[in-house]
């Protein structure tokens, strides 16, 4: 099995955001966990960064149900590197036990 998973800019983006013939979305929002938790990516440390990860790892586990039953996976995020993508698409694969990933960006 694959799974779609799109990284926006910004929550208000998504009224307007085309999901196709999949269920619906389901939307984690990284930009309000960096806003709430007053850090930015640049301000990260490695304790940082594992707290952020393993609460990365429980909003995709509370999600599974949905994205199991063919719901799409919109990530909110303003700043997507490389390295996030990655950690993205792992954290998503090992929970959900999926064959492949698709990560793609909305402009």
């Amino acid at each position: 099995m694959s799974v779609k998973s799109f990284i926006i800019s910004k929550a208000d983006k998504l009224k307007n955001f085309d999901y196709g013939d999949c269920s619906g979305l389901h939307t984690i929002d990284v930009n309000m966990w960096f806003k709430s938790n007053s850090l930015t990516p640049s301000s990260m440390n490695e304790i940082r960064q594992y707290i952020f990860e393993e609460w990365l790892h429980k909003k995709i586990c509370s999600s599974k149900t949905k994205l199991t039953s063919g719901f799409n996976l919109v990530i909110v995020y303003d700043n997507p590197t490389d390295p996030f993508i990655d950690l993205l698409r792992g954290k998503i694969l090992e929970i959900l036990e999926y064959e492949f990933c698709d990560v793609i960006l909305v402009d």
